[in-house]
């Protein structure tokens, strides 16, 4: 999806598209509260939110707000935030930030008690957060990759997160209107983005083979073969799975 985000540029003189890039899903985020249910992973597959540390195409755990892990003890672990993060109004990420968002989930998400169980989070400094953790675990970083662990700020009653985009409109169960967030590295170059949520595969068939969509997902096989026939569409496939063991490091 990025690289073909990143190939429309090329129509744009001024390097960001005046009409927003329309993107149709069978599924959006409820809202942007990541404590409740799965919306946090959600967030994140819309390119608003992020997490410590993330999954590569390849399989590896790899640095995002995270920079770094070093076990302290069996259930201690600091991690040393990467440089220069800032949350999409501007404020710099710290570790209180990122001790304050932990602890939230952590309370309210049982799917951040999961791996962990009760965690109590600390900010020794400004730029190292310490886990205390009910269970143990061998691979730190590969924990604070799963889904519910996104890093936000709580700011004058709304959530301000670290990804490429920003919410300017949230219609809930209809759509969500993208900026990209000025505060992320390329800012420029991203196109605006509307998620336009619709019921089945079928209508995101149907909208995408009418012009009403730049891009469609969960796309029902059985509709492939007339989209396909669509002049302007191109299909591809691709395996999806989740990630259920990791190797853990020595």
């Amino acid at each position: 999806m990025a690289l073909l985000l990143l190939s429309l540029l090329s129509y744009s003189a001024l390097g960001q598209l005046h009409d927003p890039l329309v993107v149709g899903k069978t599924f959006m985020a409820g809202s942007t509260d990541p404590t409740a249910g799965s919306t946090a992973w959600a967030l994140t597959s819309h390119g608003i939110s992020e997490k410590l540390f993330t999954v590569d195409e390849t399989g590896n755990i790899v640095p995002q707000v995270g920079q770094s892990v070093s076990k302290v003890d069996t259930f201690t672990w600091d991690v040393t935030l990467t440089p220069g993060y800032k949350f999409s109004d501007g404020t710099d990420v710290t570790a209180q930030h990122v001790a304050d968002a932990l602890t939230e989930l952590n309370q309210q998400n049982s799917g951040a008690q999961a791996s962990l169980g009760t965690m109590t989070v600390t900010a020794p400094d400004t730029s190292t957060v310490r886990i205390v953790s009910e269970r143990a675990t061998p691979v730190m970083d590969a924990v604070l990759a799963e889904w519910p662990f996104v890093v936000y700020l709580n700011k004058g009653g709304q959530r301000y997160f670290t990804g490429p985009y920003k919410v300017e409109t949230f219609v809930s169960g209809d759509h969500i209107d993208l900026v990209p967030n000025g505060h992320y590295a390329r800012a420029l170059e991203r196109p605006l983005l509307k998620i336009q949520r619709f019921s089945t595969g079928s209508a995101v068939a149907e909208a995408l083979a009418q012009g009403q969509v730049d891009m469609a997902f969960h796309l029902p096989v059985d509709e492939l073969p007339a989209l396909r026939q669509v002049t302007g569409v191109t299909v591809k496939s691709f395996l999806l799975g989740y990630h259920c063991t990791l190797n853990p490091k020595p």
